[in-house]
């Protein structure tokens, strides 16, 4: 197969549909950078698998989003890499824990991992977007399930593993949305999806292991990394749908700009500083 992509950066690529998808992109791309939360030696045979799917330059960066420097030391090793990124793909993330975890970071787990890493990964990438890149945020009809609750950011009242994790996703497709009227004066296409309820790791530990196999929701996000759909798309089974209407509040927006401009602009701050 003749490949698609130039270069892929793609988070979360050690299991479930990350894994899926990069075995996909292996056969679809030029260069595959993948992440993952593991040591490479611990994901050595699923790396190797990767690279046996296709004929991609498939390079593994060890990345635990729990910790938001190991986000700065990754997008720097990318970054000196000298690679102009055609497709970011962010598809880390994690269930919301049984019991509240707080990071080192000083943030609720699950908010962390699936909202503000992804964010600030991609933002100090941005400046190695090529010409008319793509950014695929992964995130979840979960997310119309919750509301924001400002005074409680870091769900310390009334904790939930799915109110954990349909809050982060809210933020994740809100994020997604302005990330798109960010770089509207840009050629970069900013697109957010629902993959599914797909038979995964995550999903086994939050509802028990249902829905179809990981391939599916793959499926689903490389549909998203080509569509011909506008900028800040939010996707359902590959249509274009309105995400919720917190999402789409303006209070709301606001309130999660700032949120994320004063919990990342420190790490965004030491990266360019270690440049």
């Amino acid at each position: 197969m003749s490949a698609r992509f130039g270069t892929v950066v793609l988070t979360g690529a050690t299991s479930g549909i990350g894994e899926a998808t990069a075995r996909r992109l292996a056969a679809m791309s030029h260069t595959l950078i993948i992440l993952g939360v593991e040591p490479e030696p611990q994901v050595a045979g699923v790396i190797r698998g990767i690279d046996d799917a296709g004929g991609a330059d498939v390079h593994y960066i060890a990345a635990d989003f729990t910790r938001l420097q190991d986000v700065v030391d990754a997008a720097r090793r990318i970054r000196s890499s000298a690679v102009s990124i055609d497709l970011l793909i962010n598809d880390a993330a994690v269930p919301g824990a049984p019991a509240r975890m707080i990071t080192a970071d000083g943030f609720e787990r699950t908010l962390q991992v699936n909202a503000l890493a992804p964010a600030l990964f991609t933002r100090l990438l941005v400046p190695a977007l090529a010409e008319g890149a793509r950014i695929v945020n992964v995130g979840s009809s979960a997310h119309r399930i919750e509301r924001f609750d400002f005074t409680d950011t870091d769900v310390d009242r009334d904790y939930s593993p799915i109110t954990a994790y349909a809050r982060a996703k809210l933020a994740m497709v809100t994020w997604s949305s302005l990330l798109a009227e960010e770089e509207a004066g840009s050629d970069t296409t900013v697109v957010s999806l629902c993959p599914g309820l797909n038979d995964t790791p995550l999903s086994a530990s939050m509802t028990g292991g249902t829905g179809g196999p990981p391939s599916r929701g793959a499926a689903h996000v490389l549909f998203a990394a080509s569509a011909e759909v506008p900028s800040g798309s939010y996707l359902e089974d590959d249509r274009v749908v309105a995400p919720s209407a917190e999402v789409l509040d303006p209070r709301n927006r606001e309130q999660l700009a700032r949120l994320y401009w004063h919990r990342l602009a420190p790490f965004v701050a030491s990266s360019r500083a270690a440049r």
